[in-house]
């Protein structure tokens, strides 16, 4: 059956490994991305009426515009996220503003956008991507964590108000995934990252599309309102 997927942060490490677990050969695409168009086009291409949608998520404009192409969305994926790392004294009000506006205000938008057809239809499916640190913060990412504080509450509270119009609403939340600003953190605090994860190793975006994809399947038919949380064992760690 032919599905409309809209993916948002599609171009990220996580975001391409999401609509490649995610997307079946008939499904009709709605890929946004900021930059590195490249492999959001290669996705998209030969599919149809699929897209891939340059936005920038904090304009609002922009945010507007993108908006409004998502009327009929049947799965809908939040992925795009704004990360700036540091105390908050430190933090610009240019960091802070970005964060809020992608991390908080682009999501609310967003699902706004979708309820209603999704409401009509009485199906729908949204998986918001939230992160350990709304659960396990660090220092430094006290904004950052706020946000995604935000989105889990929020998508608790969305599953509460229309689950029963048979809408879903859940969340992905990783851990040390071996993708995006992590990366930088491993080039001097390997071992230390290690050895927070019970597990021993760090998770791939493998790992989190895994999640997501089970979240938007028949298996989980009866799964609203939680938090997965894909982090080899993280928060149980010291």
């Amino acid at each position: 059956m032919k599905r409309k997927i809209t993916i948002t942060g599609a171009s990220s490490e996580i975001g391409l490994a999401i609509v490649r677990r995610l997307a079946g050969p008939e499904d009709e695409l709605l890929l946004q991305y900021r930059s590195h168009p490249e492999a959001c086009e290669e996705l998209v291409r030969g599919r149809g009426e699929s897209r891939a949608i340059k936005a920038d998520l904090a304009i609002p404009s922009e945010l507007a515009a993108f908006c409004a192409l998502l009327d009929g969305t049947d799965i809908l994926v939040n992925a795009a996220a704004v990360t700036r790392t540091g105390l908050l004294p430190e933090l610009t009000g240019e960091d802070i503003s970005s964060m809020v506006a992608v991390n908080v205000r682009a999501l609310t938008d967003i699902c706004a956008a979708v309820i209603p057809s999704m409401c009509v239809r009485r199906s729908g499916i949204i998986v918001n991507i939230s992160s350990i640190t709304a659960s396990r913060a660090a220092r430094g990412q006290s904004v950052y964590a706020g946000t995604k504080g935000y989105t889990e509450s929020f998508s608790r509270a969305l599953a509460a108000e229309y689950s029963s119009r048979g809408v879903r609403v859940n969340c992905v939340a990783p851990g040390a995934i071996e993708a995006g600003t992590l990366k930088e953190l491993l080039a001097y605090g390997e071992k230390e990252v290690k050895a927070a994860v019970t597990m021993g190793r760090l998770g791939t975006t493998a790992d989190v599309a895994e999640a997501v994809n089970f979240l938007c399947g028949e298996g989980s038919g009866f799964i609203t309102g939680q938090v997965l949380h894909v982090d080899g064992g993280f928060r149980q760690g010291l």
